[in-house]
Protein backbone atom coordinates (compact mmCIF):
# COMPACT_ATOMS: atom_id res chain seq x y z
CA UNK A 1 0.00 0.00 0.00
CA UNK A 2 0.93 3.71 -0.57
CA UNK A 3 0.31 6.84 0.68
CA UNK A 4 0.17 10.48 -0.01
CA UNK A 5 0.08 13.87 1.58
CA UNK A 6 -4.02 13.36 0.84
CA UNK A 7 -4.23 10.30 2.84
CA UNK A 8 -1.99 11.52 5.60
CA UNK A 9 -4.05 14.71 5.83
CA UNK A 10 -7.23 12.09 6.63
CA UNK A 11 -5.51 10.28 8.95
CA UNK A 12 -4.63 13.74 10.64
CA UNK A 13 -8.23 14.60 10.92
CA UNK A 14 -9.50 11.21 11.96
CA UNK A 15 -6.84 11.03 15.01
CA UNK A 16 -8.18 14.38 16.59
CA UNK A 17 -11.93 12.94 15.59
CA UNK A 18 -11.31 9.89 17.75
CA UNK A 19 -8.55 11.34 20.43
CA UNK A 20 -9.34 15.30 20.40
CA UNK A 21 -9.67 15.83 24.31
CA UNK A 22 -8.11 12.34 25.38
CA UNK A 23 -5.22 12.50 28.12
CA UNK A 24 -1.91 10.91 27.89
CA UNK A 25 -1.40 7.88 30.34
CA UNK A 26 2.18 6.63 29.39
CA UNK A 27 3.81 6.22 26.30
CA UNK A 28 6.34 3.24 25.53
CA UNK A 29 7.66 0.96 22.89
CA UNK A 30 5.53 -2.10 22.03
CA UNK A 31 7.19 -5.62 21.86
CA UNK A 32 7.44 -5.05 18.33
CA UNK A 33 9.17 -1.94 18.76
CA UNK A 34 6.51 0.55 17.44
CA UNK A 35 6.01 3.44 19.62
CA UNK A 36 2.81 4.07 21.13
CA UNK A 37 0.51 6.69 23.59
CA UNK A 38 -1.98 5.62 25.93
CA UNK A 39 -4.80 7.80 25.47
CA UNK A 40 -7.93 7.89 27.90
CA UNK A 41 -11.13 9.38 26.53
CA UNK A 42 -14.82 9.27 27.93
CA UNK A 43 -13.77 5.87 29.74
CA UNK A 44 -12.13 3.72 27.44
CA UNK A 45 -8.31 3.41 26.68
CA UNK A 46 -6.61 2.99 23.78
CA UNK A 47 -3.16 2.75 22.16
CA UNK A 48 -1.96 5.55 18.94
CA UNK A 49 0.27 3.34 17.66
CA UNK A 50 2.94 4.48 14.90
CA UNK A 51 5.64 1.88 12.80
CA UNK A 52 7.64 4.83 11.92
CA UNK A 53 9.82 1.86 10.05
CA UNK A 54 7.26 -0.25 8.13
CA UNK A 55 7.87 -0.22 4.18
CA UNK A 56 4.18 1.73 4.29
CA UNK A 57 4.46 3.77 7.96
CA UNK A 58 1.49 3.42 9.61
CA UNK A 59 -0.67 4.83 12.18
CA UNK A 60 -3.01 2.50 14.09
CA UNK A 61 -5.19 3.05 16.73
CA UNK A 62 -5.98 -0.46 19.12
CA UNK A 63 -6.65 -1.62 22.83
CA UNK A 64 -3.97 -3.36 24.36
CA UNK A 65 -1.43 -2.12 26.78
CA UNK A 66 2.27 -1.22 27.26
CA UNK A 67 4.71 -4.45 27.97
CA UNK A 68 7.00 -3.69 30.97
CA UNK A 69 10.85 -3.48 29.26
CA UNK A 70 13.58 -1.25 28.70
CA UNK A 71 12.71 1.83 27.05
CA UNK A 72 14.86 4.19 24.29
CA UNK A 73 15.76 7.55 25.84
CA UNK A 74 13.37 9.05 23.00
CA UNK A 75 10.13 7.31 24.69
CA UNK A 76 11.81 8.09 28.33
CA UNK A 77 11.87 11.64 27.20
CA UNK A 78 8.30 11.40 25.40
CA UNK A 79 6.66 9.89 28.40
CA UNK A 80 8.27 12.43 30.77
CA UNK A 81 7.06 15.14 28.60
CA UNK A 82 3.28 13.98 27.81
CA UNK A 83 2.15 11.99 30.38
CA UNK A 84 -0.74 13.86 31.98
CA UNK A 85 -0.80 16.15 28.79
CA UNK A 86 -4.03 16.37 26.72
CA UNK A 87 -4.39 16.14 23.16
CA UNK A 88 -5.71 19.46 21.99
CA UNK A 89 -5.25 18.87 18.58
CA UNK A 90 -4.20 16.83 14.96
CA UNK A 91 -3.08 18.36 11.78
CA UNK A 92 -0.63 17.21 8.70
CA UNK A 93 1.81 19.28 6.84
CA UNK A 94 0.00 20.57 3.98
CA UNK A 95 0.92 18.69 0.56
CA UNK A 96 3.95 16.62 3.08
CA UNK A 97 3.31 12.82 4.79
CA UNK A 98 3.70 14.50 8.35
CA UNK A 99 1.57 14.43 11.51
CA UNK A 100 1.45 16.77 14.07
CA UNK A 101 0.12 16.04 17.80
CA UNK A 102 -0.37 19.06 19.93
CA UNK A 103 -0.50 18.30 24.16
CA UNK A 104 -1.27 20.56 26.91
CA UNK A 105 -1.45 20.52 30.59
CA UNK A 106 -4.81 20.66 31.66
CA UNK A 107 -4.35 24.48 33.79
CA UNK A 108 -7.04 27.00 34.51
CA UNK A 109 -3.95 29.33 35.25
CA UNK A 110 -1.86 31.53 32.59
CA UNK A 111 -0.29 29.60 29.85
CA UNK A 112 -0.84 26.16 29.58
CA UNK A 113 2.84 23.45 29.15
CA UNK A 114 2.74 22.24 25.58
CA UNK A 115 4.25 19.94 23.53
CA UNK A 116 4.06 19.19 19.81
CA UNK A 117 5.11 15.33 18.71
CA UNK A 118 5.86 15.17 15.17
CA UNK A 119 5.25 12.14 12.96
CA UNK A 120 7.04 12.03 9.75
CA UNK A 121 5.42 9.24 7.57
CA UNK A 122 7.93 9.08 5.17
CA UNK A 123 8.60 5.48 3.52
CA UNK A 124 12.91 4.26 4.70
CA UNK A 125 12.91 7.94 6.59
CA UNK A 126 10.07 8.07 9.56
CA UNK A 127 11.13 9.64 12.19
CA UNK A 128 9.17 10.93 16.08
CA UNK A 129 10.12 14.46 16.77
CA UNK A 130 9.05 15.56 20.11
CA UNK A 131 9.28 19.89 20.32
CA UNK A 132 8.23 22.25 22.56
CA UNK A 133 7.52 25.35 20.91
CA UNK A 134 10.23 25.33 17.94
CA UNK A 135 12.84 23.45 19.83
CA UNK A 136 13.98 19.74 19.34
CA UNK A 137 13.27 18.34 22.48
CA UNK A 138 14.38 14.65 21.58
CA UNK A 139 13.83 12.82 18.34
CA UNK A 140 13.89 9.06 17.68
CA UNK A 141 16.33 9.59 14.97
CA UNK A 142 19.05 12.26 15.08
CA UNK A 143 21.46 13.54 12.79
CA UNK A 144 22.88 16.62 11.65
CA UNK A 145 23.29 18.47 8.17
CA UNK A 146 25.53 16.44 5.72
CA UNK A 147 25.90 15.31 2.06
CA UNK A 148 23.11 13.18 2.15
CA UNK A 149 20.62 15.03 5.20
CA UNK A 150 19.64 18.12 3.56
CA UNK A 151 18.46 19.48 7.58
CA UNK A 152 19.35 18.74 11.48
CA UNK A 153 17.18 17.01 13.68
CA UNK A 154 18.60 16.94 17.20
CA UNK A 155 17.80 18.37 20.61
CA UNK A 156 17.77 22.17 21.76
CA UNK A 157 17.71 23.44 17.65
CA UNK A 158 14.66 24.64 16.14
CA UNK A 159 13.01 21.84 14.59
CA UNK A 160 12.83 21.58 10.52
CA UNK A 161 10.20 19.82 8.44
CA UNK A 162 10.84 17.13 5.76
CA UNK A 163 11.97 19.28 2.87
CA UNK A 164 9.34 18.77 0.07
CA UNK A 165 9.16 16.29 -2.15
CA UNK A 166 10.03 16.03 -5.95
CA UNK A 167 7.41 14.88 -8.44
CA UNK A 168 4.12 13.61 -8.40
CA UNK A 169 2.19 10.96 -6.59
CA UNK A 170 2.49 7.34 -8.06
CA UNK A 171 -1.93 7.20 -7.16
CA UNK A 172 -3.16 8.38 -10.31
CA UNK A 173 -6.57 10.44 -8.62
CA UNK A 174 -10.07 9.87 -10.62
CA UNK A 175 -11.30 13.59 -9.37
CA UNK A 176 -9.41 16.27 -7.14
CA UNK A 177 -10.68 15.56 -3.55
CA UNK A 178 -11.82 18.95 -1.43
CA UNK A 179 -11.06 19.62 2.17
CA UNK A 180 -14.73 18.48 2.79
CA UNK A 181 -14.44 15.18 1.20
CA UNK A 182 -10.96 14.28 2.67
CA UNK A 183 -12.98 14.50 5.89
CA UNK A 184 -15.96 13.19 5.58
CA UNK A 185 -16.37 10.36 2.88
CA UNK A 186 -15.93 7.15 3.32
CA UNK A 187 -12.81 5.61 2.06
CA UNK A 188 -12.79 3.78 -1.57
CA UNK A 189 -10.71 0.27 -0.30
CA UNK A 190 -9.37 -2.15 -3.27
CA UNK A 191 -8.58 -5.66 -2.69
CA UNK A 192 -7.49 -8.45 -4.92
CA UNK A 193 -9.73 -11.50 -5.52
CA UNK A 194 -8.87 -13.28 -2.35
CA UNK A 195 -9.02 -9.97 -0.43
CA UNK A 196 -6.25 -9.14 0.68
CA UNK A 197 -5.49 -5.19 0.62
CA UNK A 198 -4.49 -3.61 -2.31
CA UNK A 199 -5.10 0.18 -1.73
CA UNK A 200 -7.36 2.83 0.02
CA UNK A 201 -7.89 6.61 -0.99
CA UNK A 202 -10.52 9.27 -0.19
CA UNK A 203 -11.25 9.45 -4.27
CA UNK A 204 -11.38 6.48 -6.85
CA UNK A 205 -8.37 5.13 -8.13
CA UNK A 206 -7.91 4.70 -11.34
CA UNK A 207 -5.34 2.01 -11.78
CA UNK A 208 -7.71 0.09 -9.45
CA UNK A 209 -10.42 -0.39 -12.06
CA UNK A 210 -10.70 -3.73 -12.38
CA UNK A 211 -10.16 -4.57 -8.62
CA UNK A 212 -12.50 -5.18 -5.89
CA UNK A 213 -13.91 -1.97 -4.48
CA UNK A 214 -15.56 -1.37 -0.71
CA UNK A 215 -16.13 1.39 0.95
CA UNK A 216 -14.90 2.02 4.42
CA UNK A 217 -15.15 5.00 7.18
CA UNK A 218 -12.07 4.66 8.89
CA UNK A 219 -8.19 4.94 7.25
CA UNK A 220 -6.85 3.87 11.09
CA UNK A 221 -9.04 0.66 11.14
CA UNK A 222 -7.36 -0.02 7.32
CA UNK A 223 -3.72 0.87 8.22
CA UNK A 224 -4.61 -1.75 11.58
CA UNK A 225 -6.08 -4.20 8.69
CA UNK A 226 -2.96 -3.16 6.87
CA UNK A 227 -0.56 -3.92 10.07
CA UNK A 228 -1.57 -7.43 10.82
CA UNK A 229 -1.82 -8.65 7.54
CA UNK A 230 1.52 -7.74 6.30
CA UNK A 231 3.76 -9.77 8.35
CA UNK A 232 5.63 -13.21 7.28
CA UNK A 233 5.61 -16.29 9.23
CA UNK A 234 8.06 -15.95 12.83
CA UNK A 235 10.96 -18.30 11.90
CA UNK A 236 12.61 -19.26 14.86
CA UNK A 237 16.08 -19.82 15.86
CA UNK A 238 17.20 -22.18 17.60
CA UNK A 239 17.35 -21.80 21.26
CA UNK A 240 21.26 -23.06 21.71
CA UNK A 241 22.58 -20.85 19.59
CA UNK A 242 20.16 -17.92 21.38
CA UNK A 243 21.39 -18.92 24.72
CA UNK A 244 25.06 -19.07 23.81
CA UNK A 245 24.71 -15.99 22.11
CA UNK A 246 23.33 -13.71 24.82
CA UNK A 247 25.85 -15.85 27.22
CA UNK A 248 28.66 -14.43 24.94
CA UNK A 249 27.16 -11.00 24.96
CA UNK A 250 26.98 -11.32 28.52
CA UNK A 251 30.28 -12.23 29.55
CA UNK A 252 31.66 -9.17 27.58
CA UNK A 253 29.47 -6.54 29.28
CA UNK A 254 30.67 -7.97 32.89
CA UNK A 255 34.04 -8.16 31.47
CA UNK A 256 33.94 -4.08 30.08
CA UNK A 257 32.78 -3.20 33.82
CA UNK A 258 34.46 -5.09 35.95
CA UNK A 259 37.72 -3.76 33.97
CA UNK A 260 36.19 0.17 33.98
CA UNK A 261 35.39 -0.56 37.88
CA UNK A 262 39.24 -1.59 38.16
CA UNK A 263 40.34 2.09 36.93
CA UNK A 264 37.70 3.96 39.21
CA UNK A 265 38.97 2.16 42.44
CA UNK A 266 42.70 3.28 41.09
CA UNK A 267 41.03 6.81 40.45
CA UNK A 268 39.56 7.12 44.22
CA UNK A 269 42.12 5.57 45.79
CA UNK A 270 44.31 8.62 44.42
CA UNK A 271 41.80 10.80 45.17
CA UNK A 272 42.27 9.57 48.82
CA UNK A 273 45.43 10.12 48.73
CA UNK A 274 45.08 13.44 47.50
CA UNK A 275 46.79 15.53 50.49
CA UNK A 276 49.52 13.57 50.71
CA UNK A 277 49.86 14.98 46.81
CA UNK A 278 49.98 18.57 48.42
CA UNK A 279 52.06 17.63 51.57
CA UNK A 280 54.43 16.48 48.69
CA UNK A 281 54.42 19.76 47.23
CA UNK A 282 54.71 22.11 49.96
CA UNK A 283 57.63 19.95 51.40
CA UNK A 284 58.98 20.84 48.11
CA UNK A 285 58.63 24.49 48.67
CA UNK A 286 59.91 24.34 52.14
CA UNK A 287 63.15 23.30 51.32
CA UNK A 288 63.15 25.37 48.11
CA UNK A 289 65.62 27.85 49.00
CA UNK A 290 68.65 24.71 50.25
CA UNK A 291 68.95 23.73 46.45
CA UNK A 292 70.84 25.06 44.42
CA UNK A 293 69.43 27.54 41.53
CA UNK A 294 70.55 25.02 39.23
CA UNK A 295 67.71 22.39 40.86
CA UNK A 296 65.25 25.22 41.47
CA UNK A 297 63.67 25.36 37.95
CA UNK A 298 62.69 21.10 37.95
CA UNK A 299 61.73 20.84 41.85
CA UNK A 300 59.49 23.72 40.89
CA UNK A 301 58.13 21.53 37.64
CA UNK A 302 57.36 19.20 40.44
CA UNK A 303 55.80 20.77 43.12
CA UNK A 304 53.05 22.11 40.13
CA UNK A 305 52.85 18.62 38.89
CA UNK A 306 51.82 17.39 42.36
CA UNK A 307 49.43 20.09 42.97
CA UNK A 308 47.83 19.81 39.72
CA UNK A 309 47.20 16.10 40.43
CA UNK A 310 45.99 17.15 43.77
CA UNK A 311 43.77 19.58 42.72
CA UNK A 312 42.59 16.92 39.60
CA UNK A 313 41.92 14.14 42.23
CA UNK A 314 39.50 16.26 44.42
CA UNK A 315 37.38 17.56 41.31
CA UNK A 316 36.93 13.61 40.14
CA UNK A 317 36.30 12.19 43.36
CA UNK A 318 32.36 12.72 43.55
CA UNK A 319 31.93 11.91 39.80
CA UNK A 320 33.77 8.49 40.35
CA UNK A 321 31.92 7.90 43.34
CA UNK A 322 28.80 8.31 41.40
CA UNK A 323 30.36 6.40 38.11
CA UNK A 324 30.96 3.09 40.47
CA UNK A 325 27.72 2.91 41.69
CA UNK A 326 26.46 2.99 38.27
CA UNK A 327 28.67 0.48 36.86
CA UNK A 328 28.21 -1.61 40.17
CA UNK A 329 24.62 -1.68 39.26
CA UNK A 330 25.22 -2.50 35.81
CA UNK A 331 27.37 -5.43 37.02
CA UNK A 332 24.04 -6.36 39.11
CA UNK A 333 22.59 -6.60 36.07
CA UNK A 334 24.00 -8.23 34.25
CA UNK A 335 24.64 -11.50 37.04
CA UNK A 336 20.64 -11.08 36.85
CA UNK A 337 20.59 -11.70 33.32
CA UNK A 338 22.91 -14.41 33.15
CA UNK A 339 21.42 -16.36 36.44
CA UNK A 340 17.93 -15.59 34.30
CA UNK A 341 19.35 -17.25 31.33
CA UNK A 342 20.87 -20.04 33.11
CA UNK A 343 17.04 -21.38 34.16
CA UNK A 344 14.95 -19.88 31.37
CA UNK A 345 13.02 -22.29 28.77
CA UNK A 346 12.05 -22.03 25.35
CA UNK A 347 10.34 -18.89 25.57
CA UNK A 348 12.33 -16.67 28.24
CA UNK A 349 15.22 -17.30 25.99
CA UNK A 350 14.48 -14.68 23.03
CA UNK A 351 13.11 -12.58 26.22
CA UNK A 352 16.19 -12.34 27.65
CA UNK A 353 17.93 -12.09 24.55
CA UNK A 354 16.21 -8.84 23.94
CA UNK A 355 16.91 -7.57 27.08
CA UNK A 356 20.60 -8.20 26.87
CA UNK A 357 21.00 -6.94 23.21
CA UNK A 358 17.09 -4.93 22.39
CA UNK A 359 16.94 -4.80 18.90
CA UNK A 360 14.69 -2.66 16.47
CA UNK A 361 12.63 -4.46 14.04
CA UNK A 362 13.02 -3.91 10.42
CA UNK A 363 11.02 -2.51 8.31
CA UNK A 364 8.63 -5.65 6.57
CA UNK A 365 10.39 -7.99 9.70
CA UNK A 366 7.72 -10.38 11.21
CA UNK A 367 6.51 -8.86 14.72
CA UNK A 368 7.14 -11.64 17.25
CA UNK A 369 5.16 -11.09 20.65
CA UNK A 370 6.36 -13.32 23.81
CA UNK A 371 3.93 -15.47 25.46
CA UNK A 372 2.54 -13.88 28.22
CA UNK A 373 2.04 -16.92 31.65
CA UNK A 374 0.45 -17.21 34.39
CA UNK A 375 2.94 -16.51 37.46
CA UNK A 376 3.64 -20.00 39.63
CA UNK A 377 1.03 -19.66 42.59
CA UNK A 378 -0.19 -21.82 45.48
CA UNK A 379 -2.82 -21.33 47.92
CA UNK A 380 -1.59 -21.98 52.15
CA UNK A 381 -3.23 -23.95 54.23
CA UNK A 382 -4.26 -20.71 55.92
CA UNK A 383 -5.97 -19.24 52.61
CA UNK A 384 -3.05 -17.42 51.55
CA UNK A 385 -1.94 -17.17 48.03
CA UNK A 386 1.74 -17.26 46.80
CA UNK A 387 2.98 -15.47 43.44
CA UNK A 388 6.45 -16.77 42.02
CA UNK A 389 7.84 -14.95 38.76
CA UNK A 390 10.14 -17.10 36.94
CA UNK A 391 11.96 -14.31 34.47
CA UNK A 392 12.82 -10.71 34.68
CA UNK A 393 9.83 -9.33 32.80
CA UNK A 394 7.25 -11.72 35.00
CA UNK A 395 9.19 -10.28 38.08
CA UNK A 396 8.81 -6.91 36.67
CA UNK A 397 4.43 -7.36 35.94
CA UNK A 398 4.05 -9.39 38.60
CA UNK A 399 5.42 -6.78 41.11
CA UNK A 400 3.63 -3.83 39.23
CA UNK A 401 1.09 -4.90 37.66
CA UNK A 402 -0.16 -8.24 39.87
CA UNK A 403 0.38 -7.16 43.60
CA UNK A 404 -1.72 -4.72 45.34
CA UNK A 405 0.10 -1.55 47.45
CA UNK A 406 -0.45 -3.76 51.04
CA UNK A 407 0.76 -7.49 49.48
CA UNK A 408 4.02 -8.41 51.32
CA UNK A 409 7.14 -9.05 48.77
CA UNK A 410 10.08 -11.29 49.19
CA UNK A 411 13.10 -11.59 47.55
CA UNK A 412 16.81 -12.89 48.26
CA UNK A 413 19.49 -11.01 50.12
CA UNK A 414 22.14 -9.28 47.85
CA UNK A 415 21.63 -12.01 45.09
CA UNK A 416 19.36 -12.93 42.01
CA UNK A 417 16.44 -14.70 42.38
CA UNK A 418 12.91 -14.29 42.12
CA UNK A 419 9.96 -11.76 43.04
CA UNK A 420 7.71 -13.92 45.09
CA UNK A 421 4.10 -12.51 46.57
CA UNK A 422 2.25 -13.01 49.69
CA UNK A 423 -1.27 -11.79 49.58
CA UNK A 424 -5.17 -12.55 50.89
CA UNK A 425 -8.05 -11.90 49.42
CA UNK A 426 -10.09 -10.82 52.99
CA UNK A 427 -6.84 -7.92 53.43
CA UNK A 428 -5.95 -9.68 56.49
CA UNK A 429 -2.14 -9.72 57.90
CA UNK A 430 -0.71 -13.37 57.08
CA UNK A 431 0.41 -15.13 60.19
CA UNK A 432 4.14 -16.24 60.77
CA UNK A 433 3.84 -19.59 58.83
CA UNK A 434 2.49 -18.10 55.58
CA UNK A 435 5.85 -15.68 55.56
CA UNK A 436 7.53 -18.20 56.05
CA UNK A 437 6.53 -20.20 53.24
CA UNK A 438 6.64 -17.41 51.20
CA UNK A 439 10.39 -16.94 52.21
CA UNK A 440 11.48 -20.12 51.81
CA UNK A 441 10.22 -20.23 48.24
CA UNK A 442 12.15 -16.98 47.42
CA UNK A 443 15.23 -19.09 48.64
CA UNK A 444 14.61 -21.90 46.33
CA UNK A 445 14.36 -19.42 43.32
CA UNK A 446 17.46 -17.41 43.78
CA UNK A 447 21.12 -18.37 43.17
CA UNK A 448 21.54 -19.21 46.76
CA UNK A 449 19.04 -22.32 46.06
CA UNK A 450 21.91 -24.56 46.53
CA UNK A 451 22.92 -23.15 50.26
CA UNK A 452 21.85 -24.58 53.53
CA UNK A 453 20.12 -21.29 54.53
CA UNK A 454 19.72 -17.92 52.39
CA UNK A 455 18.49 -14.62 53.34
CA UNK A 456 15.00 -13.44 52.50
CA UNK A 457 14.02 -9.70 52.85
CA UNK A 458 9.98 -8.62 52.53
CA UNK A 459 8.44 -5.78 53.27
CA UNK A 460 4.76 -4.45 51.83
CA UNK A 461 4.96 -3.79 48.07
CA UNK A 462 4.20 -0.28 48.04
CA UNK A 463 7.82 0.45 49.56
CA UNK A 464 9.46 -1.56 45.98
CA UNK A 465 10.17 0.97 43.35
CA UNK A 466 11.91 0.08 40.02
CA UNK A 467 15.55 1.20 39.41
CA UNK A 468 15.71 3.95 37.06
CA UNK A 469 17.07 2.65 33.43
CA UNK A 470 17.98 -0.65 34.60
CA UNK A 471 16.19 -3.71 33.29
CA UNK A 472 13.10 -5.39 34.66
CA UNK A 473 12.74 -6.55 37.65
CA UNK A 474 15.74 -4.69 38.98
CA UNK A 475 14.32 -2.57 42.37
CA UNK A 476 15.16 -0.81 45.27
CA UNK A 477 13.10 -1.53 48.70
CA UNK A 478 13.00 -0.05 52.46
CA UNK A 479 11.29 -0.32 55.77
CA UNK A 480 12.18 -4.62 55.10
CA UNK A 481 12.27 -7.46 57.44
CA UNK A 482 14.83 -10.60 56.90
CA UNK A 483 14.35 -14.37 57.39
CA UNK A 484 16.95 -17.29 57.38
CA UNK A 485 15.41 -20.26 55.67
CA UNK A 486 16.16 -23.40 53.86
CA UNK A 487 15.10 -23.36 50.19
CA UNK A 488 12.52 -25.55 49.84
CA UNK A 489 9.15 -25.71 48.32
CA UNK A 490 6.94 -26.97 51.05
CA UNK A 491 3.70 -26.46 48.92
CA UNK A 492 4.56 -28.69 45.49
CA UNK A 493 4.41 -25.98 43.08
CA UNK A 494 7.77 -26.11 41.66
CA UNK A 495 10.68 -28.69 41.36
CA UNK A 496 13.41 -27.56 44.20
CA UNK A 497 15.86 -29.47 41.41
CA UNK A 498 16.15 -27.22 38.41
CA UNK A 499 17.15 -29.15 35.01
CA UNK A 500 20.60 -28.26 34.24
CA UNK A 501 20.77 -26.45 30.46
Amino acid sequence: MYTDAILIARLAHEIEDRFRGARVQDAGQLEDGRFALVLWRKGRTQLLSADLFAPTPLMTAEDGELPIAAEPGFVRAAGAALRGKTLTAARALEGERVVELDFAAQSRFGVPESYALTYELVPRFGNLVLTKGVIVVAALKEFRRSGKASRSVRAGIAYEPPPPRAGKSRLLLSSAPSAESIQTNQLYVYRDETGALLQAHVVALEQFAQSVCERAPSLLDVFGELRVSGGAPIVSQDDDKVRADAGRLLEERERKFRAELARIEEGLAEAASRDALRAQGDAIYARLHELPPSERKAAKSEAADLFARYKKAGSAATHLSRRRTSVRQSLEEAEELRWALERADHDQVREIMQLVKPRRAKPGAPKSRAKKRAPLQAITPNGSRILVGRSPLENAELTFRVASPRDLWFHARGQPGAHVILQRDDRAEPDADDIRIAAELAALHSKGRKSSKVTVDYTQRKHVRKRPNAAPGLVFYTNGASLVVEPRDSMNIASPKEKKR
